[in-house]
């Protein structure tokens, strides 16, 4: 072989050595860019699992804030009218108790008829003499309360009285109160003192000047 010959050879031998190890890279890069495609696809795919449990929780966190909000404001209007409820209770209540006090020593009518000093019903008025006006009235709490009475007396008893006491708010008549009172009272007082005594022949307070030594309370109803 000549020279011309061997360096043909050797320069197709180079050349293939070339090729084959060209293969190699070329088949690296390919697997190379193929795993890049498959981790981008990946990191795409967790990406926007991600996002979804974000807005599954923001969305479950929205709901439950909502529901404690709304449930807080009604908690609150509640209280609010429970308090407004046990302050009117609170003001019927107290006029009542004043009515009761007020009319068991002082009788009104001051004055009764001989029809009512025997068994006749006074009657709807004043359980105490009012500081103005014509009914008595007592603010408590914001509230105007007006209790209105009427009396059943039997002079030769120890329920010498009983009293019926009608309780609202100052803005209704003595009819109105007494036909749908929110506080309807029953008391009787005992105007003979303990052991007995002389037989009244008229009402306490124009006899012997002294009234309700018992008492007793008949009903106390709430409408």
């Amino acid at each position: 072989m000549g020279s011309k010959e061997r360096a043909v050879s050797t320069l197709r031998s180079r050349d293939l050595i070339t090729r084959v190890t060209r293969i190699p890279a070329k088949i690296r890069l390919v697997r190379l860019q193929s795993e890049t495609r498959a981790s981008g696809g990946s990191d795409r795919d967790e990406t926007g699992a991600v996002l979804i449990l974000a807005l599954a929780f923001i969305l479950a966190i929205g709901l439950v804030v909502g529901t404690l909000a709304d449930w807080a404001s009604n908690s609150l209007r509640n209280t609010s009218q429970f308090q407004s409820a046990s302050e009117l209770h609170y003001a019927l209540s107290s006029a009542t108790n004043t009515a009761i006090e007020s009319i068991r020593y002082s009788p009104l009518p001051s004055n009764p008829s001989l029809a009512e000093n025997n068994g006749q019903a006074t009657p709807i008025g004043e359980c105490w003499t009012p500081s103005s006006g014509s009914a008595s009235t007592l603010t408590v709490d914001g509230y105007s309360v007006a209790v209105w009475c009427t009396t059943t007396i039997d002079l030769a008893q120890n329920t010498t009285r009983v009293v019926t006491l009608y309780t609202c708010l100052s803005t209704v008549t003595a009819t109105q109160c007494a036909s749908a009172p929110l506080l309807a009272a029953q008391v009787t007082y005992d105007d003979y003192p303990t052991g007995g005594g002389v037989t009244l022949t008229e009402q306490c307070n124009l006899e012997n000047g002294a009234c309700g030594f018992g008492q007793i309370l008949d009903y106390w109803t709430w409408n």
